[in-house]
């Protein structure tokens, strides 16, 4: 039974549940949380409890968190509720005759974070979840029925509620910890399997350490915009499992994500204070954690005389369980990194570059980051499928012929007119011939109450209009897709010369052409389409040509990038106080597996 972790554990779990305290939320839009109330009453010194009625009571709801701890040491969260529900009643009618009894407040304290376990809402969501064997099989009904619920109210919006109003109970539980930690002579004596605990300091101060950070975690998530609907709606999360998200329905929720007005990612206004607070509430945990640590030190001076009943023995001799020298250690450690919580600390990362981070910056940032990303315009939709850069012209029909694109719109289309389509995606294959304006192209299809097929085509190019003959490769019901109309291309994929049709492939991976970088002036620099595809000079170009295959492109190094990709704040915001552009490209250079080219 190791309870020196089910302490810290019983207050950390909570977070696994944070909607346990969901209010009711206005119907309709998304709505931020409503900031709480922080109590404001007083927790007594210590004091014994004289009635011995009301003691009989602390006793047996002692014997009740014996129970608790022991459960959740054995992992049974739903057994721990349980015995949480029946004794926070009982507390709390000691404190009400005894307010300044410091078992009872701790009692009571430990009752209020399991009890944020407790919710029927959030276990309703959890079991419509888990239910769900695969997402992927998930519909436009299903995502609306499991974000929104039946009254309208966003899944977002009733989780940050939920968090906001666990922020309350939290701050109870702290008012009770921090007095009890206050009073260095306060133990608590716990039975388990015949043997005697003794919980003091040492344990009570790292628990209260652990509700500041449940406090910093739950203020974090209530504090930002995080609606990812479409007014109101999650279609569109649907649609990412259709063609591989290549709808327009898609295209507009990412650029909107992206654009610099976008409340996506920006804290609400009524919580900026408390979110720009989160270092301070860190700052404290990691002082309750030295406090907890100092005790355990100033207790190793007098041997097994303070620790007999301890979880652990402080010392450095052969009958110590940890080291006083190993907590002093921890506490210089910790002592460190709570000053740099403030002024920044130096991280060394994995191939050893060392970048100075000012964690208080960051939480500065109350606006959104869409302002620190690289200098970029979005392209409208309409030109997301244009080839642009990163491309030649072949006769080829190649996989990552851009012609790819047009011809599952076009399929997608023909089958819709028909069939409700629940899934489909089509591949192009280059022909094993190699035979000029050839290829095969199959189609993956399942149809809502039909059935799955896998069908294959042969596919020939006459002019810029490609028709489709069925071949014997097919998995599944055949007769879900038959050979699809005659299909003619859009300039922008396919020329023809001297009667020749030429398509356009890309040098390496078909990329949507989604945005471009620019300079700090708005010029463009490059395309996201020509950055992933790299470099192909003419002499790559023509023997690829010549010899009927593809081409070999080369990687843009992270020296082109720096050259290429430009930041309008390279600190971003002074969370990396100090950055500089060379800097910051060496140490990505230094970090990459590749010195010489990122490997996208």
């Amino acid at each position: 039974m190791n309870l020196l972790k089910s302490l810290p554990i019983l207050s950390l779990g909570a977070l696994s549940f944070l909607a346990g305290c969901s209010e009711e939320t206005p119907n309709g839009p998304f709505t931020q949380a409503t900031t709480p109330t922080t109590p404001t009453f007083t927790a007594y010194s210590c004091e014994a409890v004289t009635d011995p009625s009301v003691a009989a009571q602390l006793e047996a709801a002692k014997s009740n968190i014996t129970d608790i701890l022991k459960e959740l040491d054995r992992g049974n969260l739903k057994n721990a509720q349980a015995v949480s529900a029946s004794t926070k009643s009982t507390f709390k009618a000691v404190l009400d005759k005894f307010p300044g009894n410091c078992e009872a407040q701790l009692g009571y304290a430990l009752s209020i974070i399991t009890d944020l376990m407790n919710n029927t809402k959030i276990k309703s969501f959890i079991d419509t979840v888990t239910n769900k064997v695969d997402l992927a099989d998930m519909g436009v009904d299903d995502f609306n029925k499991l974000l929104v619920a039946g009254d309208g109210k966003h899944l977002t919006s009733m989780g940050q509620e939920a968090m906001a109003t666990a922020i309350s109970s939290v701050d109870s539980a702290i008012i009770y910890l921090k007095n009890i930690v206050g009073d260095d002579k306060f133990v608590c004596n716990y039975t388990l399997d015949d043997r005697t605990f003794e919980l003091d300091r040492g344990e009570f101060a790292p628990t209260l350490a652990a509700m500041y950070v449940a406090k910093a975690a739950l203020t974090f998530g209530a504090s930002i915009n995080i609606d990812i609907s479409d007014n109101g709606k999650y279609d569109w999360m649907n649609d990412v499992d259709q063609n591989d998200g290549h709808t327009p329905t898609v295209a507009k929720q990412i650029a909107s994500f992206m654009d610099k007005g976008s409340s996506f990612s920006t804290v609400y206004d009524s919580w900026k204070q408390r979110y720009t607070n989160i270092p301070n509430l860190l700052d404290s945990a990691i002082q309750y954690v030295e406090v907890g640590l100092q005790y355990g030190i100033e207790e190793s001076k007098t041997g097994l005389l303070t620790q007999t009943n301890d979880l652990y023995v402080v010392g450095d001799d052969e009958m110590s369980d940890v080291s006083a020298k190993d907590f002093q250690k921890a506490i210089d450690s910790l002592e460190h990194y709570r000053k740099a919580l403030h002024t920044g600390v130096t991280v060394t990362l994995p191939a050893g570059s060392k970048v100075t981070v000012n964690i208080a910056k960051f939480f500065q940032i109350t606006d959104g980051w869409q302002d620190y990303l690289p200098y970029h315009k979005l392209y409208d939709y309409s030109e997301w499928y244009t080839p642009v850069d990163g491309f030649y012209w072949t006769t080829q029909l190649y996989g990552d012929s851009h012609a790819e694109y047009e011809i599952n719109e076009a399929v997608r289309k023909q089958i819709a007119k028909s069939a409700n389509l629940d899934y489909f995606y089509g591949y192009l294959y280059s022909n094993r011939s190699y035979v000029a304006g050839t290829a095969e192209y199959c189609a993956d299809v399942e149809i809502y109450g039909s059935g799955y097929s896998y069908k294959c085509f042969y596919v020939t190019a006459n002019g810029c209009t490609l028709t489709f003959e069925d071949d014997d490769d097919y998995y599944g019901d055949r007769t879900v897709v038959t050979a699809p109309a005659p299909i003619t291309l859009s300039p922008s994929i396919c020329q023809v010369q001297n009667g020749v049709p030429l398509f356009a492939t890309a040098y390496d991976d078909f990329v949507e052409n989604v945005f471009y970088f620019t300079d700090a002036m708005g010029n463009k620099t490059i395309s996201i389409q020509g950055l992933v595809n790299g470099k192909v000079d003419e002499f790559r170009l023509a023997d690829a040509l010549q010899n009927n295959r593809r081409v070999d492109p080369v990687d843009y190094t992270l020296d082109d990038m720096k050259n290429l990709i430009f930041f309008p704040d390279i600190t971003f915001g002074g969370v990396l106080p100090g950055m500089t552009t060379d800097q910051f490209w060496e140490i990505l250079k230094t970090e990459s597996r590749n010195d010489d080219a990122y490997d996208w």
